[in-house]
């Protein structure tokens, strides 16, 4: 490219004439990533209206058992899990588990959960680093139109 130059910057007009089909493809993807979204969301809206039935299905039943009656929705949760848990070993064996049987399962579980739990807290710092992150190249924006707009005048 010839002629006047973009900026007032022949670098950056260089840096710009270097990155001009990586960012048209950037852009083209995030479109692919919008529409694909789009295109699905009446699938995504009867899949969540399906999972609230269930929910509340658990939630009841787990108020009538009483099994956390301080908070129905830990109820429902315990109530999932239980019943996961009983058939994984019914499943396994083929008969009834036990009692014990079903406690120490649930225990490993509750244990594998805790260590989930805590690489959860992890990828929070990571999301939480990039939302910093992003915010400091938001302000780079900003600082390059300023240069840009110096430059020019």
């Amino acid at each position: 490219m010839n002629g006047p130059t973009m900026t007032c910057d022949p670098d950056l007009d260089s840096a710009i004439t270097e990155f001009r089909y990586v960012t048209t493809r950037l852009r083209t993807l995030d479109q692919q990533m919008l529409t694909a979204a789009t295109d699905r969301y009446k699938h995504f809206a009867a899949i969540k209206h399906e999972r609230g039935e269930i929910w509340a299905t658990l939630r009841s039943k787990a108020e009538k058992l009483q099994l956390v009656p301080e908070d129905h929705h830990l109820g429902a949760r315990a109530l999932l899990l239980v019943t996961e848990v009983a058939w994984i070993l019914y499943g396994r064996n083929r008969r009834k588990p036990t009692p014990a049987m079903i406690k120490a399962m649930v225990r490993d579980m509750g244990e594998l959960a805790e260590r989930d739990r805590i690489e959860a807290e992890a990828d929070k710092v990571e999301n939480e680093f990039r939302m910093r992150t992003s915010a400091v190249r938001a302000s780079a924006a900003g600082a390059i139109a300023r240069y840009i707009d110096l430059s020019a005048a």
